[in-house]
């Protein structure tokens, strides 16, 4: 009889993957088959003790449910990075989303932020369209408390005052999974991570030689062409893809008619070499580069936006005992250039350089059967220089760096088969202000007569003032402390029906104190609480038709002010519906409601009007390695805003074939 378990045993835990005849010692193991897919966006949230009544009522009627069933249904295992180390789903019990590769291939998105803004708890705003200023915001935090890596590079943006990654450059082309990881997470990501963190894997290697391209072309003008190769053996795994985009856009502000386009093109890389049974290579690379018309303040003119983008690490991956303590070594590097040509502003040119250095190290230990230990060093250094050119000259504004040195332990406990429970903290020395504590908990249990996964976690998080609020020569204050917050959250997952239907509720609830505002310059003088209700929702009636919704009912307040946090709408529903008609042909329907919101933080904010829009797609497989797929955007051209005076696009069509051998 073939073994119903497969052990994990690739670099990054995804695809190579070995069958054993049971769980033993140093193995981690899933109850699913090589290459299984969940076909969908997964999420798991929780929450907070004001919500107990919702919380227990909603499991109390998972449970009655499921009661019924003769077996449980097991829950399909997914990677995360909640832990730092591969976990399967069950047993993580943090609030963790994750976007496929199969779910990238449905919604045909071309940016990663039309992907992350169908996550329940996720929140954006953009300034336009495609290559417009864009931010995320987990669960009402701010864009800057959310930590974005990509193949484990940190790539938030040093010169920016918040620190903060822009969203405008990240394309889906070679995108694998992105992780969404909710709530306080300083305790293993250190500083940024106060909301959470988004964490982008790109495509790996594997089997034979694959090539693959793509060519779009649609509404304004675009034109994307797209192109990747992978392959790989036991020994060696290579990954390539390029990427190149123009539109031409459409006037990002109501105040004139003047176009604004976008060229955007990318290039990323990844390579691994299996040097012996113990020792294993990775390295991993990737280049952007953007120029982007906008319209400074909501007026219409000539100005523009070129960015260009670097990330790089390189890694060596010792395994001793038998498997059993991996040890990690890795040295990573980042960069972000922007430049600002505005010819009608007080600065007519502006530059903002961003640096990051990192050296860290890992190592994972597994005890008994499941246990992890893990124990992790690192140093980062982070460097940020800006200028600003009038009619006349040229000044410097920031020119600084910083160092911080970091530990942190975990230990990762599978108290009974069923029970699991993490317990980790760290330290961090910021070269400012010398050293910072966080912790984190998290339980996560598995009923048995069910297959209902109950979750919990609490932690604790802080977030250094960035190099502009402190150095900056006109607004920083040296003087400044870390921001502080701290958060917890509750919830479940439930399968039925032999998994054709799955549900799940998760309650949250963060505080941030002594947060940094402005007045005449940065203070820390802000505070604020968010708190909310994540539901979610799968089935797959038949084979051949999947359902998926969510909702996020989010409450965010100034607490000094009693005011809504701004672009934090209240309300956010997304659903759709992928129906296979025949074998070859896909189409599918994707809707988004987002509620009113405030636009500022002022006394006086307009308030941004709700709004709904209305995706579809469509695919045919016309041969094995030929595809023609298509879709249309915001099908009712709805008139709507994320940020007040810049315009969303209306109806917009887009048509392609891609091509694989």
């Amino acid at each position: 009889m073939p073994s119903p378990y497969w052990a994990y045993t690739g670099p990054d835990y995804r695809h190579e993957m070995t069958p054993v005849p049971s769980p033993g010692a140093g193995v981690m193991v899933c109850a699913c088959p090589p290459n299984s897919s969940t076909r969908t966006k997964r999420s798991y949230e929780v929450s907070r003790v004001s919500y107990f009544r919702a919380a227990l009522l909603g499991a109390a009627a998972s449970l009655t449910a499921s009661a019924a069933l003769a077996e449980p249904t097991q829950v399909a295992e997914i990677i995360v990075s909640a832990n730092k180390v591969p976990t399967a789903q069950e047993r993580v019990g943090s609030s963790v989303s994750i976007i496929d590769s199969a779910e990238i291939e449905r919604r045909q998105q071309v940016q990663a932020l039309d992907l992350l803004k169908r996550v329940p708890g996720v929140s954006i705003s953009r300034n336009g369209g495609l290559g417009s200023t864009s931010t995320v915001r987990l669960r009402g935090s701010e864009s800057g408390m959310v930590k974005v890596l990509i193949d484990g590079v940190e790539v938030n943006d040093a010169s920016g005052a918040n620190n903060e990654f822009d969203f405008n450059s990240l394309m889906t082309g070679d995108i694998e999974k992105i992780e969404v990881l909710k709530g306080p997470q300083s305790a293993l990501y250190g500083n940024d991570a106060m909301g959470g963190v988004i964490n982008v894997i790109t495509k790996r290697g594997e089997g034979e030689t694959k090539i693959r391209g793509t060519l779009e072309a649609g509404a304004y003008g675009t034109f994307r062409q797209q192109a990747g190769l992978t392959g790989g053996t036991e020994q060696v795994d290579y990954a390539l893809s390029a990427a190149n985009l123009h539109t031409d856009g459409f006037s990002r502000t109501f105040a004139g008619n003047e176009k604004d386009g976008t060229d955007a093109r990318s290039v990323s890389g990844r390579l691994g070499v299996k040097a012996s049974d113990i020792l294993r290579f990775d390295l991993n690379a990737g280049w952007s580069w953007l120029d982007t018309e906008f319209d400074p303040f909501g007026g219409d003119g000539p100005s523009s936006q070129e960015k260009e983008t670097w990330q790089v690490r390189g890694a060596g991956t010792l395994s001793l005992l038998d498997g059993a303590f991996e040890n990690v070594l890795a040295a990573s590097y980042a960069s972000t250039d922007r430049d600002f040509d505005e010819p009608t502003g007080f600065y007519r040119f502006s530059t903002f350089d961003s640096r990051r250095k990192a050296l860290d190290y890992q190592g994972n230990l597994r005890l008994r059967d499941a246990d992890v230990a893990t124990i992790g060093l690192s140093v980062d250094e982070e460097k940020a220089e800006t200028t600003n050119t009038t009619s006349s000259s040229t000044t410097t504004g920031l020119d600084d760096s910083v160092t911080t040195k970091s530990a942190f332990v975990q230990y990762q406990a599978a108290v009974t088969s069923d029970l699991t429970l993490t317990l980790g903290g760290r330290v961090d020395d910021h070269e400012q202000f010398g050293t910072e504590g966080t912790w984190r908990a998290t339980g996560a249990y598995q009923v048995p007569a069910t297959g209902t996964v109950l979750r919990a976690s609490y932690g604790t998080a802080n977030k250094a003032p960035t190099l502009y609020q402190l150095y900056d020569p006109f607004y920083g204050n040296k003087n400044l402390s870390a921001e502080d917050g701290k958060g917890a959250d509750i919830g479940f997952d439930q399968k039925l029906l032999d998994g054709r239907v799955g549900f799940g509720a998760s309650l949250f609830r963060n505080t941030y104190t002594n947060m940094i505002g402005f007045s005449n310059g940065y203070i820390n003088v802000a505070r604020a609480r968010t708190k909310g209700v994540e539901l979610t929702f799968e089935a797959t009636p038949v084979e051949s038709v999947l359902i998926q919704a969510n909702y996020t009912y989010l409450d965010a307040k100034d607490t000094r002010t009693g005011r809504d946090l701004p672009r934090r709408p209240q309300d956010t529903i997304n659903a759709s519906v992928d129906w296979t008609v025949v074998d070859g042909i896909d189409v599918g329907a994707a809707l988004r409601y987002v509620g009113k919101q405030r636009d500022t933080a002022s006394a006086t904010s307009p308030i941004l009007d709700s709004y709904t829009t209305v995706d579809f797609t469509a695919r045919w497989a016309v041969l094995d390695n030929v595809s023609l797929f298509g879709r249309v955007e915001n099908l009712f051209d709805e008139d709507y805003q994320e940020v007040r005076t810049y315009s969303a696009p209306g109806r917009s069509a887009f048509g392609g074939v891609t091509v694989s051998f």
